[in-house]
């Protein structure tokens, strides 16, 4: 039987909060909001997409909706789920909505003026060749549609949420090493409280020697210099050793390898730079 909702809130004229039972939903249509009361009914022939997310994922989804112009949620909806429909992609709804506010912000930066490199960029056309060619068609069709120029940086931002938003079997080497990369990078989040944004300079930097790292470890390359520095570091910075500790642990458990002291020392001073960044 198809599900019935129910109006909770407006939040413009093609976004809205509903409810079927005690579940809260966000539903996006063409005019769905229109002219709408809370409580209605929603005609079921309007619906586009229903967001089921996480109570956090659905909070942010709700404050965007209302943030961003009138129709730049649901014309960025569009854009995003007919191209991952052409290349016979399925997305999650927390990738929609990631997709959804990087590029509200993407395109407010570039009006601005402000342009953010993507230094995994080659990596990622490598490494996710159709997830990469699905942000090349956002991409392309967010410029076209909606008349910007956003520079091709953006593509491999937008792989990163795609790759994050698709449930794929790790097969290969090189697939393992970019999913270690996504769970260190959620190991850092966790310890610090805070979010780390794909396309912030500190966070490309960190992700970068994260990858090198997973490498030399893989290879059996690790970096060597002298112990006496280890002390030193673990008393200095001893919150971003403490999250060294917590990565190192992952990446071992998950290569059934074992980091050196001296590669510990090395990922508590990029940790630690990134912890004077972020704070």
């Amino acid at each position: 039987m198809d599900r019935t909702y129910r109006i909770k809130k407006i939040l413009n004229n093609n976004v809205v909060q509903a409810k079927y039972g005690y579940q809260e939903v966000i539903v996006v249509g063409l005019g769905i909001g229109f002219n709408a009361k809370v409580k209605d009914l929603i005609n079921p022939d309007k619906i586009e997409k229903v967001f089921d997310l996480r109570k956090d994922d659905y909070y942010k989804t709700s404050q965007l909706a209302m943030d961003i112009p009138e129709d730049m949620f649901f014309d960025l909806y569009k854009i995003i789920d007919q191209s991952a429909h052409y290349l016979d992609l399925n997305l999650d709804s927390h990738a929609m909505v990631t997709m959804i506010d990087h590029l509200n912000f993407a395109i407010q930066r570039h009006i601005s003026g402000q342009e953010i490199r993507n230094l995994m960029l080659f990596d990622l056309r490598i490494l996710y060749p159709d997830e990469f060619r699905l942000g090349s068609v956002i991409l392309k069709k967010v410029n076209s549609d909606m008349k910007h120029d956003l520079p091709e940086d953006e593509v491999g931002f937008l792989t990163m949420h795609i790759v994050n938003g698709i449930n794929q079997d790790i097969k290969n080497q090189s697939s393992i090493l970019t999913d270690m990369i996504f769970d260190s990078l959620n190991i850092i989040r966790d310890h610090y409280l805070t979010s780390l944004k794909l396309d912030d300079l500190a966070t490309q930097r960190i992700m970068i020697h994260i990858k090198m790292l997973i490498q030399r470890v893989m290879s059996q390359e690790q970096v060597q210099f002298e112990e006496v520095v280890l002390n030193s570091v673990m008393v200095e910075f001893d919150n971003a050793y403490s999250c060294a500790q917590k990565i190192q642990a992952y990446i071992e458990t998950r290569l059934n390898m074992s980091i050196m002291s001296q590669e510990l020392v090395y990922m508590t001073i990029h940790l630690n730079r990134l912890e004077m960044m972020i704070a």
